[in-house]
C-alpha cells in the first residue's frame, strides 16, 4: 500500500471514518472480514 497524504495532527480531538460500498458486496456478512476493519480501526 502506498503512503497517504492525511496525518492526524490532533490525537485527542474526535475523528469519522468513512466508507464506500462496492457493487454492493456483503462485507460485513463473514466475521473474518469483520475483525480485519475491526483490527484496523483499532490500529489508526
Amino acid at each position: 500500500m502506498g503512503s497517504s497524504r492525511y496525518v492526524i495532527t490532533e490525537p485527542n480531538k474526535p475523528h469519522f471514518m468513512t466508507c464506500t460500498i462496492v457493487e454492493w458486496l456483503a462485507v460485513f456478512t463473514r466475521m473474518e472480514t469483520v475483525q480485519i476493519v475491526l483490527d484496523s480501526r483499532q490500529y489508526q
